[in-house]
């Protein structure tokens, strides 16, 4: 598996099954993440004035921050209908997933969805060695390998850039586009 290096101290995937389950795990935490990295300091960004433009209640606390469970932020309405989209949408892909699951073939996290055809756009890059000839369907399957080792690196740094969002926002009272300004500009613009 892409981005496998062994550890596990505390023997959480004893075996092949319980390890397909944990890599699932991993991806759909680490898809999540990913979204949530860039989520979070784009809504401290623009949603002060998204709300102004439409006339809407602000979701941010009266420090600028993020809803999050540290800052009491997710009792807001609209957070709660939110949730609710959201639980509906995962059923849904959870029940894709399931049926993606079932086929023999299965690796982790593949539900065979790629619309933009990223993993036959990374072939076109040339990146294999020079002077070795490789067939088209042998490019596509490197290049797939390592747009998953890609995927699962920078899920696992997502996974702890959200944690250290939430846990920075609790500590400071500060929002992390104003902590880490250098990063993300004048918040006021």
């Amino acid at each position: 598996m892409a981005g496998d290096v062994g550890f596990d101290p505390l023997g959480f995937s004893s075996d092949k099954a319980t390890l397909t389950k944990m890599r699932d795990a991993e991806l759909k935490h680490a898809r999540l993440a990913m979204l949530a990295a860039a989520g979070w300091p784009m809504s401290e960004i623009w949603h002060k004035e998204l709300t102004q433009t439409f006339d809407l209640p602000s979701v941010l606390n009266d420090n600028g921050q993020a809803p999050s469970l540290l800052n009491g932020g997710l009792s807001n309405e609209w957070i709660i209908g939110a949730g609710v989209f959201s639980l509906v949408v995962g059923g849904i892909l959870e029940f894709q997933a399931f049926r993606a699951q079932e086929k023999e073939d299965y690796k982790p996290g593949d539900y065979g969805f790629d619309p933009l055809g990223l993993y036959t756009f990374r072939v076109s890059f040339f990146l294999d060695q020079m002077g070795v000839e490789v067939s088209r369907e042998e490019k596509i399957a490197t290049a797939k390998k390592d747009m998953e080792l890609c995927e699962i690196k920078n899920g696992r740094l997502a996974m702890l850039a959200i944690t250290a969002y939430a846990a920075q926002e609790f500590i400071s009272g500060i929002p992390i586009v104003e902590q880490s300004s250098f990063f993300f500009g004048d918040p006021i613009l």
